[in-house]
C-alpha cells in the first residue's frame, strides 16, 4: 500500500458513536450465551487472566481503558487490585456491579484531561483499539503512555494477512464496529515512538492462550 492510499483510507474513516454501545450491545440476544457481559460469564471467559495480571504486573494502581461494564475491574477488585476504569458508553456504569460502578469515568479513551500523567503503573486496554479509527488509535496510544508510569497491557485484533506495515483491515465479521485491524508491527511502532519499549517476556506470560493478540510495553524513564 502506498502512503497516499493509506492517508486516503485513514482520512475517510468515521468514528463509531457512543450511542452504539448501549445495553443491547453488551447484553443483547445477538451475543451467544457464552459471550455476553454478565459478571459470571466474563469470569468464565477471563479464567486465570485477572490473577495473571495481578501477579505479572503487581500494580499499585491500575486503569482499565475502555472497560465496558467493568467485569475485569470487578475481578481485579476481588483480588485486591486498586483499579479504575474509563469508558465512553453511559451504559457501562449502569451495567457495572456496585463494587466498581463509582470507579468508572465516562469519557473517551483519547481524552487527555480525564486522568493525570503517570497516575497508574499499569494501563490495561483490551479489545478496544479495533473499535477506533486509525487516528483515534494513535491518540489512545499517546494517552496510555501519558497516564502510565510503567506498563501498558493491550489486546486487540489485527489484520490477519497485511501486505505491508501500513495495511489495515476495516471489516470484521465478528462485530461491525471493528473498523481498524492494524498490522501488529504498526501498533508496536506507535508505542515505540511515544517512548516505550516492548516486553516480549511479559507478552509471553500474558498470551497464555496463544492467540497472538497481546502487546506489553514498558514506558522508558528519562535517561534510560
Amino acid at each position: 500500500m502506498t502512503f497516499t492510499d493509506f492517508e486516503a483510507r485513514v482520512l475517510a474513516q468515521k468514528p463509531t458513536t457512543a450511542a452504539h454501545y448501549d445495553a443491547e450491545y453488551f447484553t443483547g440476544e445477538w451475543r451467544d450465551a457464552g459471550n455476553n457481559y454478565s459478571l459470571e460469564t466474563r469470569r468464565a471467559i477471563e479464567a486465570k487472566n485477572p490473577t495473571l495480571i495481578r501477579d505479572t504486573f503487581t500494580p499499585i494502581r491500575a486503569l482499565d481503558l475502555g472497560c465496558g461494564p467493568g467485569a475485569l475491574m470487578h475481578l481485579l477488585w476481588e483480588l485486591g487490585v486498586d483499579v479504575e476504569g474509563i469508558d465512553f458508553a453511559e451504559s457501562s456504569r449502569r451495567l457495572a456491579t456496585p463494587e466498581v460502578r463509582d470507579r468508572i469515568a465516562i469519557g473517551s479513551v483519547t481524552d487527555a484531561s480525564l486522568k493525570a500523567a503517570n497516575a497508574f503503573d499499569l494501563i490495561i486496554c483490551r479489545e478496544v483499539l479495533e473499535h477506533l479509527t486509525v487516528l483515534e488509535v494513535r491518540q489512545a496510544v499517546s494517552n496510555m503512555v501519558r497516564m502510565t508510569s510503567k506498563f501498558i497491557y493491550v489486546t486487540t485484533r489485527y489484520h490477519p494477512a497485511p501486505a505491508d506495515l501500513l495495511d489495515f483491515n476495516q471489516q470484521d465479521d465478528l462485530d461491525p464496529t471493528h473498523i481498524t485491524l492494524l498490522n501488529k508491527d504498526l501498533l508496536r511502532l506507535m508505542f515505540l515512538l511515544e517512548g516505550c519499549r516492548t516486553r516480549p517476556d511479559l507478552e509471553a506470560k500474558m498470551d497464555w492462550g496463544g492467540k497472538g493478540r497481546v502487546i506489553v510495553v514498558e514506558k522508558l524513564q528519562p535517561g534510560a
